[in-house]
This record gives C-alpha cells, sequence and structure tokens, in this order.
C-alpha cells in the first residue's frame, strides 16, 4: 500500500514545529516524521553564509539530505503517512539565483519534485505580535519572514493538493484547523471537500 506523503511548510514561526509535536502525540503508528534537514545540517556545524556560494552550497546540501531521510523514512517505517518537516521546494525561497538556476543545479525539475509529495500543508507566519525569536535557529526578522513565506508558497505554486492555513490572532485555533486537515486526508476526503470542511 502507498504511504501518503504530506509536507509541512510555510514561512518561519507559522507554526511547523508545534503541529508536527501534536501529530506525534495524536497519531502514533499511523504516521513517521521526517524532519527538518536545515536544522539537522545548521545545528550539526554546517556552514551558515550569507554569500552566493554559501547559499547555493547550503541549499543543495539541504535538498539531498531532505530526498534521503524522506526515503529512508518511507523505507523503513510501516505507517499510513510520512510527515515531512519542510520539502525540497522550500529551497527555492533561499536560494541565491533564480528557479531555472535551482532545478538545473539539482538535476531536476519542478514536476519531478511535486511528485514526491501528495499534499501540501502551508502555515502562514504568524503576525508580528505573534512572531517567535526563541528558536536559535532563526535568524530573519519578521519582515523577511513574511518575504520567505511568500517565497515559499510562490515555489509550491500548482500543486494539485495545497492547503493554505492563514495566519489567526488565536495560535491554537490555527493549529486545530492544521491538525483537522491531516486528520481529513489520512480519512481520504477529497481535496474540495476538506477545503469546505476547513472554511478556506
Amino acid at each position: 500500500m502507498k504511504k501518503i506523503k504530506i509536507v509541512v511548510t510555510g514561512g518561519p514561526s507559522g507554526g511547523k514545529t508545534t503541529l508536527i509535536e501534536a501529530l506525534q502525540k495524536d497519531l502514533v503508528g499511523t504516521v513517521s516524521i521526517v524532519p527538518e534537514a536545515a536544522s539537522i545540517l545548521y545545528r550539526g556545524g554546517f556552514p551558515r553564509k550569507s554569500t552566493v556560494a554559501g547559499k547555493s552550497h547550503a541549499q543543495r546540501a539541504i535538498c539531498f539530505v531532505q530526498r534521503e531521510l524522506e526515503d529512508l523514512v518511507t523505507a523503513e517505517n510501516k505507517v499510513q503517512a510520512i510527515v515531512c518537516d519542510r520539502g525540497s521546494l522550500d529551497s527555492i525561497a533561499y536560494w541565491p539565483g533564480d528557479e531555472a538556476d535551482f532545478f538545473q543545479s539539482l538535476t531536476t525539475t519542478r514536476e519531478l519534485e511535486m511528485k514526491r509529495y501528495d499534499w501540501v500543508l502551508h502555515l502562514d507566519t504568524a503576525d508580528h505580535n505573534g512572531f517567535d525569536i526563541s528558536n536559535p535557529i532563526r535568524t530573519e526578522s519578521h519582515k523577511e519572514a513574511l518575504e520567505l513565506n511568500h517565497m515559499i508558497k510562490i515555489a509550491w505554486q500548482g500543486h494539485p493538493q495545497r492547503i493554505i492555513i492563514p495566519h489567526k490572532d488565536d495560535f491554537l485555533e490555527k493549529i486545530g484547523k492544521a491538525r483537522k486537515a491531516i486528520k481529513l486526508i489520512l480519512a481520504g476526503t477529497p481535496y474540495s471537500e476538506i477545503l469546505n470542511q476547513l472554511e478556506i
């Protein structure tokens, strides 16, 4: 039976970590989590440079690690779904060149990367009051986070089953809606019906 692969993405401070931690408690034995490749690399000491070369090599490394993590978790876990903390196309938002350069450098295409994921769940960055600055890996200002959120949306534009969860003043309401979306996906609910139920 083919596993459902869901990517949880969005701008910094959108609630991805909170959602994934909740899913690990809610859906034990049903989903397996693919951790964020960027966090693994940067916490492990991969250089974080602002130069063109530095950004290019970092995003290439992130994409390669992301693919291997996804394939490993998929191969070794007998679960209904794989939930990925970010996906390969997120790197476009951080890439120093244009999209064509990104795909050429990674020897892939938008179509191939889109097909890696059955569903895309995008959590919008919080507003200024709710912006979380406690994550030591996060270096962006709120303005930069909003720009990245926009760029990530563009990177995933065109995926046939993308759900965007907008910012809410009530953070728990936002996470609750995202959790409901995941459960509806696992229940086999059609895309249009999920959007109706979530009222988005």
